[in-house]
């Protein structure tokens, strides 16, 4: 069984060490998330100013030093987890590179899976710790509240393992739609909203935040984050243990999908370029 693994580590190892070539442009890059960071908390401490809220006060639930802890390490987790998968993906096959991938006795999702989990365990070290050290102090993240100690690396896992499967479903329509450039633009804007990136999804009201807090977008930023701020369980939100069987059953939802999918795409297979 562990041997049959050993091809997939290899190719996380060579992701992550092709990374350190371009590792100088991921510590640039704690200027833009500071920028953002620091904007949410521009409008934020505005928004409790005209309220006239106190540190003690909450907006939602959440006083003003657990929204700034929430979106300070919502945009860390974001460095930590997102790739490029899905455009990786699309360029092999408009280059007509994906025939070595089929060619290789390896799973083809197993692959990129695998790329990207070496891709992430790179950016934990090169881009999520050194931001940390930056945003942390600036913006006084708090420790973990309550349960959020084990249930945010948990959930951090499976928000991994889905962002991981939508980027593969994204590149995967190239095989139909052959240029993809304008969905990955769609999908990653649309991602930054209903993950809770922005804004707590229970911030966009009643019946919008039943519809996104059950989508699998808000297991990538919106559950992890709140379970760090321990919110989880707590005036209505869901609990953990709910939380986690939603992730669960979206990573299988998801990966059956991509199974069907790739059935699919196998069939019709058309290079453009070689």
């Amino acid at each position: 069984m562990l041997s049959s693994l050993t091809p997939y580590y290899w190719l996380m190892r060579l992701t992550f060490l092709k990374l350190m070539a371009y590792r100088m442009r991921y510590l640039t890059g704690i200027a833009t998330y500071g920028i953002f960071v620091g904007g949410q908390f521009a409008i934020w401490q505005a928004v409790f100013t005209a309220k006239e809220l106190g540190p003690t006060d909450t907006l939602g639930g959440l006083t003003f030093a657990q929204l700034t802890t929430y979106l300070a390490v919502g945009y860390i987790a974001r460095a930590a987890y997102f790739t490029n998968t899905d455009s990786e993906i699309a360029a092999r096959f408009q280059s007509g590179d994906v025939t070595i991938d089929l060619l290789r006795p390896l799973s083809f999702h197993g692959q990129w899976l695998a790329q990207a989990a070496g891709e992430t365990a790179f950016r934990i070290l090169f881009f999520a710790l050194p931001m940390s050290v930056v945003l942390v102090p600036i913006f006084g993240v708090a420790l973990p509240s309550g349960d959020g100690w084990w249930q945010f690396p948990v959930l951090f896992v499976l928000a991994f393992i889905i962002n991981a499967e939508l980027n593969i479903m994204a590149g995967s329509a190239s095989f139909w739609l052959e240029d993809i450039t304008g969905l990955m633009s769609l999908k990653r804007n649309v991602m930054m909203l209903l993950s809770g990136v922005l804004v707590p999804l229970h911030y966009l009201g009643e019946t919008l935040s039943a519809i996104t807090t059950v989508l699998p977008f808000a297991l990538i930023s919106y559950y992890p984050t709140m379970a760090y701020v321990g919110q989880l369980g707590v005036d209505g939100h869901p609990t953990g243990l709910q939380a986690l069987t939603l992730g669960v059953v979206w990573c299988l939802v998801l990966r059956a999908g991509n199974i069907a999918l790739w059935r699919l795409a196998a069939r019709r297979l058309e290079v453009q370029g070689g």
